[in-house]
C-alpha cells in the first residue's frame, strides 16, 4: 500500500509550520513571561549568551554530561562550568548560528513548549530532574526534525565542553594534548655580528 503524495506533503508542511511557529513563539514571548531559574552566576563575563540562556544551557548540560552511569569520581558539568565554555565556543561562530543557538535555548526553556512536547508546563530550569529528563527524551524522540536536531545540538555541545576539560582526561584514558616543541629562535638581521 502506498501513501498519497498529497498527504505526505500536507504532513510535511504541518510539521514545518509547527516547528516554525514554535521558534517564532520562543523568540517573541516577552521576557516578563519567562522565569528562568539562575542557580549560579557565570564565573566570568559572557560573550554571546545572556544570564538566562547561560542558565538554560547549564541546566541541560547538567542532565546530559557526563551521562548515566558515571560514578562519583566524575566531576559535574557545573563543576567544569560547561556553560561558560559553550558560550566562549559559540561566540566564535557566525552571528546567525549564534542567534539560532540563543533561540534554541529560549525554545527549550519555554514552559509552553514543555507542556506541548513533554507535558511539563514549567520552564526547563524550574522543572524537577525527572521532568527535565523527560523533556530531553521527548525532544530526542520528537517527530519534529527541529526538536530532534535541537536535542542533538545541546547534547553534542554539552559533551564537547565536558570531555574536552582537562579534569576528565585521566577518567577517559586520554593523556592530554601532545606537547609541541617551540620552534628554534631565528636571529634577526640586527642581532647578527659583522663578520
Amino acid at each position: 500500500m502506498t501513501l498519497d503524495p498529497k498527504l505526505d506533503r500536507r504532513r510535511f508542511l504541518k510539521r514545518g509550520l509547527l516547528g516554525g511557529a514554535l521558534l517564532f513563539l520562543a523568540g517573541t514571548v516577552p521576557l516578563a513571561l519567562r522565569s528562568t531559574l539562575r542557580r549560579r552566576a557565570p564565573a566570568g563575563p559572557l560573550r554571546l549568551l545572556d544570564e538566562d540562556e547561560y542558565a538554560v544551557f547549564a541546566a541541560a548540560a547538567a542532565r546530559l554530561a557526563p551521562g548515566p552511569g558515571a560514578g562519583p569520581r566524575w566531576p559535574t558539568a557545573e563543576a567544569l562550568d560547561c556553560a561558560v565554555k559553550a558560550d566562549a565556543l559559540m561566540a566564535r561562530v557566525h552571528p546567525d548560528v549564534g542567534h539560532d543557538f540563543k533561540r534554541l535555548l529560549r525554545l527549550f526553556e519555554s514552559g509552553l513548549v514543555g507542556a506541548l512536547v513533554a507535558g511539563s508546563p514549567r520552564p526547563f530550569t524550574r522543572a524537577a530532574p525527572g521532568e527535565q529528563d523527560a523533556r530531553l527524551e521527548a525532544w530526542r524522540r520528537s517527530r519534529l526534525a527541529l526538536l530532534r536536531s535541537g536535542y542533538q545540538a545541546l547534547k553534542r555541545l554539552a559533551h564537547a565542553t565536558y570531555y574536552s576539560s582537562p579534569e576528565v582526561y585521566a577518567l577517559i584514558g586520554y593523556p592530554g594534548p601532545p606537547e609541541v616543541p617551540a620552534p628554534p629562535e631565528v636571529p634577526t638581521p640586527e642581532a647578527k655580528e659583522p663578520g
